[in-house]
This record gives structure tokens, sequence and C-alpha cells, in this order.
């Protein structure tokens, strides 16, 4: 049974997409570029904003740097208030109890961390990374050993827990279990150990 949960948390514990693709469709149309928001959802889950905005950089002759502090600003206004998705902080809950222990990674800064504790959820982790480590980024499985380090972690129970296949490819490089939540059933990472449709499947495959 695994012991640890390794979170993501934009897209698999917050339902932050909507703000985030909203965010992300008004930089490109104020560049003078187009693109459908199926189609854009599609590209950002199969790679990454910053992979986007890498692409888009070069067809409009902006930097990254630039487009993501564009994007940042423009995401604030939509991500004022997002929400956890209805099994989240029950899941988090129950992986406590049953003895395990819950931890973050995530790309964001600790804006991640004030909006956990805006929602009672903070306390229900052991600890976790944030963009303000400057560790690199998924796939690459840095922050995984980071807390497998920090925390004296048994990868062999260790499950990395998220909503895209980069999610997934970077628990498999950390040498830890892998739990793909394909909440966008656009099934897209079917190298991993597990895949699950809602969250309150998770629970169960951790140690009571």
């Amino acid at each position: 049974m695994l012991v640890n949960a390794i979170w993501d948390f934009d897209g698999t514990l917050y339902d932050s997409y909507p703000g985030m693709m909203k965010a992300l469709a008004a930089l490109v149309t104020a560049n003078g570029g187009q693109i459908e928001p199926k189609t854009l959802y599609r590209q950002v889950k199969e790679t990454s904003i910053k992979q986007f905005l890498t692409c888009f950089g070069q067809q409009v002759g902006r930097s990254v740097a630039d487009l993501e502090a564009d994007y940042h600003q423009r995401a604030r206004a939509y991500l004022q208030d997002i929400h956890p998705y209805p099994e989240a902080l029950a899941v988090l809950k129950a992986i406590k109890a049953q003895g395990g222990h819950n931890l973050l990674l995530t790309h964001r800064d600790r804006s991640a961390w004030e909006i956990l504790a805006h929602d009672q959820a903070d306390t229900l982790f052991l600890g976790g990374v944030d963009a303000d480590l400057k560790l690199p980024r998924k796939p690459a499985p840095d922050a995984i050993q980071y807390l497998l380090r920090r925390f004296q972690l048994n990868p062999a129970v260790t499950a990395m827990i998220g909503d895209r296949s980069l999610d997934v490819d970077a628990g498999i490089n950390a040498d830890v279990k892998t739990i793909y939540f394909n909440v966008d059933g656009l099934n897209a990472a079917p190298q991993a150990d597990y895949q699950v449709d809602h969250l309150i499947e998770i629970p169960p495959l951790f140690r009571k």
C-alpha cells in the first residue's frame, strides 16, 4: 500500500484551469493571435503553459519571460476565487487519517499555500515544493527527489499524483509510483501506475 502522496496543485487539487485558460486566451488575443479554446486547453494539458508560451513567443517575437509575466498579471484577475475539486479536501484528510502523508509539488509560488490556508487545508500537508525553491520544473525529477530527501520518504511507497502526463513523467523519472487523475477524459498518461477518474478513488490505494 502507498503511504506518501505528492500532489500537483492546479487541475489536480484545485479547479483553476478555467481561469488560467481565460487569462491565456486574453494574452493570445492581445498579441494578435487566434486559437480555439479546446485546442488551447489540450495543448496546455498535454505539455505546459510555459511550453505554449515558448512556442507562441517565437511566433510573435516576445521572450517567454516577458509572456510569462504578462500571463501571471492577467491570471491574477481570474484566479482570485478558485476552489478545490469537491472531493479534494476529503481525500487529503482521508490519507492523513490513514497514517499517510500529503506533500505539495507545484510550479506556483507561495500563493498555493495561501490558497490552501484559506480553505484550512495547509495543515493537511507535511511540506512541499513551490516555485520559490527554483528547482527544475516537471518532468525533471529534482523536486520529487528533494522531497524524498527532505522528509526521508521511501520511494517504493510514494506516489506522484497529477492531471498531466508531465506529472506522471516526473514521478517515473524520480522512481516513485504514479497516479494520473484523468479529470478531463484525455487519457493522456497511459504510462502511469494507476489512473483514476475521480479523486475519491485514491485513498483506497493508501494504507489503512
